[in-house]
């Protein structure tokens, strides 16, 4: 007597688990090379949009110390880490500017906005005026947005700018957050530049990192033309200079 095995069931439970674990290797696949690929993707959009979104900022400022306008806001996302505030007081970052004597020399306190991503080490800071970004830990920085210093050689005038940040109290805020500020006060100082004397500038970085390399590239551009003097690190001069002019500007962050 002949006895018919039907493994019609066999086949199928075979296809079955075959199908079952290229769906379970496709699925592994995509969590290990396709997610990382995805959230570097979402960071770098995040800091894409607080890089335009510092840029609004800035130009608010602009609007608060060039074009008199008492306050300004702007609403904005703060996606992918924290956007915060920092007084001048608590900052310890200040520019110095000496007109080449000892008759001249002061030290300018500054402040910052400062954002910080949590999905990498991108770090965007407001400071003075510029817009800057750099990477945590690392000593290199550029600049995104200029402040507006100049050298005038028609008229031999050294110009500099001077945006002063300051707070009520310590802020950070992370989503939808509105910007708030006003124009405090401001001053300016016009002073002449002895024959064969040199302005100085010297920068000192703040608590949200090392922009020394940003404020070099951009105080010995062409725009502003000093250079590097000799012995001293992270100072800058300009010979044949008249007069130089100091314009500060004390901008209070009233929320965000």
């Amino acid at each position: 007597m002949t006895v018919k095995i039907n493994d019609k069931a066999v086949s199928e439970a075979i296809g079955f688990i075959l199908i079952l674990g290229l769906v379970l290797t496709g699925i592994a696949l995509v969590t290990l090379y396709g997610y990382p690929v995805l959230v570097k993707e979402q960071s770098s959009t995040d800091v894409k949009n607080m890089e335009r979104a510092m840029i609004v900022i800035q130009n608010d400022m602009k609007s608060l110390c060039f074009k008199n306008v008492p306050y300004k806001e702007s609403t904005l996302q703060v996606s992918g880490g924290t956007l915060e505030v920092i007084d001048a007081d608590d900052y310890g970052g200040y520019i110095n500017v000496s007109n080449g004597t000892a008759l001249f020399q002061q030290d300018y306190s500054l402040g910052a906005l400062t954002y910080r991503s949590d999905r990498s080490t991108e770090v965007i800071t407001l400071e003075n005026g510029a817009v800057m970004t750099r990477q945590e830990g690392a000593t290199g920085s550029a600049m995104l947005a200029e402040p507006r210093w100049f050298y005038d050689e028609p008229t031999k005038t050294f110009v500099v700018y001077i945006m002063n940040i300051t707070t009520d109290e310590p802020m950070a805020k992370s989503g939808m957050t509105t910007v708030r500020m006003k124009l405090n006060s401001s001053s300016t100082q016009a002073m002449p530049v002895s024959s064969g004397e040199k302005v100085t500038v010297e920068y000192n970085s703040g608590s949200s990192g090392d922009y020394k390399v940003a404020w070099k590239n951009y105080l010995t551009s062409p725009t502003v033309g000093m250079k590097p003097k000799d012995g001293f690190q992270n100072t800058y001069e300009i010979s044949g200079v008249n007069k130089l002019v100091i314009k500060e500007y004390e901008i209070q962050i009233l929320g965000i």
